[in-house]
């Protein structure tokens, strides 16, 4: 029996097909949906070139825009609607999305079971962005729910 429902979001299709499933699974159990969202953080790299020296140092940048807010606010309105009376939303900056879901917010907010989208990418996208998906399955301790298709048909 899940108790609290915790689904990861973004402003994709694969994350409302997520939300739907996530929404089905914490009314039928009558659970707490936690809608989560992971901005992106300030990643700082500084390669070292073929000779062993330092490179020029990269700075990437701390998400701060706010046009997650009217979609996560949505998303909640749209979980009341459908009869999910404790809904919370999380939102923090992590550098790695999926560890930061399974590692910290999963087990921090008593969460059972982590609904997911998967991502599109493959092969090489994969190998150098990997993949929010993969690293929750692989580093959650409670079920997961990885959405592909939109659920059962």
């Amino acid at each position: 029996m899940y108790r609290n429902v915790l689904v990861a979001v973004d402003d994709s299709e694969k994350s409302k097909l997520a939300f739907k499933s996530a929404v089905e699974t914490a009314r039928a159990f009558n659970a707490k949906l936690t809608i989560c969202h992971i901005k992106k953080n300030t990643i700082i790299y500084t390669p070292i070139d073929p000779t062993g020296m330092l490179a020029t140092t990269y700075i990437f940048k701390q998400d701060f825009s706010d046009y997650m807010e009217d979609v996560l606010d949505k998303y909640k309105e749209n979980a009341i609607k459908e009869g999910i009376q404790d809904v919370e939303i999380v939102q923090t900056y992590s550098s790695s999305p999926g560890l930061a879901i399974a590692e910290v917010i999963a087990p921090g907010y008593e969460v059972d079971l982590i609904v997911c989208g998967a991502s599109n990418k493959s092969g090489f996208d994969r190998f150098l962005l990997g993949s929010v998906s993969l690293d929750i399955v692989k580093h959650a301790t409670c079920d997961v729910n990885v959405i592909r298709n939109g659920g059962s048909h």
